[in-house]
């Protein structure tokens, strides 16, 4: 299924009970993943601003926050996201596992990697549906933690393998692009700690190979494009080298 009728179908899982017209925000919340598609952050943080405006539904106000920290963490802002994924879990705790996806990249990015492997569980525990599923990111940012921890005690290069292959095989279930060459390039990085490091070149050469493909290169993460992100990773597998901490 394309990723924008994916996208689309976030607005009937928001409708609300009277005559199933959405929820206020629901399509706010719509457009702002439609636009996170083309990486433009800013203004899918200003569209998920504007649904948790106006929302008046607890799904609508947890998917505004929860979205909203996504985008801000692909902007580098940590802190700020940490605060939205907070926010939506105390509105509906223990319910849907994307903000806990979302706040484990965070303390990964923190190098607080125990806590992230505990959120990336609760995530895949919880799990949820629509936009981009929790499991998956879950089992790429577990596959992260595994491969390029600056923890040698957390690094575990089998299972890292194991979950970057299983987020990579399940990546029809996101609709974000940057989440899916995120977790090809974990698959990389996996590799790469495994030693094997000549399949980690021939992974990260088909992965920007995609992203040309497919025009995805002036999307950023963390302020970088995703283009310079890749090439650069690309030259330390050909210098043998595994990748440590960084993005997640």
């Amino acid at each position: 299924m394309p990723a924008f009728i994916r996208v689309s179908v976030l607005i009937v899982a928001l409708a609300g009970i009277a005559g199933c017209a959405p929820s206020p925000g629901a399509e706010h919340i719509t457009r702002g993943h439609q636009i996170s598609l083309q990486g433009n952050w800013d203004e899918s943080i200003s569209a998920f601003t504007q649904a948790a405006e106006v929302a008046t539904e607890n799904e609508t106000l947890v998917s505004s926050y929860s979205s909203r920290c996504e985008a801000y963490i692909w902007k580098g802002l940590n802190e700020t996201a940490l605060e939205d994924c907070n926010r939506s879990m105390r509105v509906k705790p223990d319910v849907l596992g994307y903000p806990y996806a979302a706040r484990g990249r965070i303390f990964a990015m923190m190098g607080y990697y125990e806590w992230a492997l505990e959120d990336f569980d609760r995530a895949i525990d919880l799990g949820g549906t629509g936009g981009n599923n929790a499991k998956v990111i879950a089992y790429g940012g577990k596959a992260r933690v595994f491969a390029t921890s600056e923890d040698s005690e957390l690094r575990d290069s089998e299972r890292s393998v194991k979950f970057a292959e299983k987020a990579v095989s399940l990546e029809n279930r996101l609709i974000t692009p940057a989440y899916k060459i995120l977790h090809r390039d974990t698959l990389a990085a996996a590799y790469a700690e495994a030693g094997r490091f000549d399949t980690a070149v021939e992974e990260q050469k088909k992965t920007i190979s995609i992203v040309k493909e497919n025009g995805w290169d002036p999307i950023t993460l963390y302020g970088d494009t995703l283009l310079r992100i890749l090439n650069r990773h690309l030259r330390q597998f050909e210098a043998g080298k595994p990748l440590r901490g960084g993005i997640y």
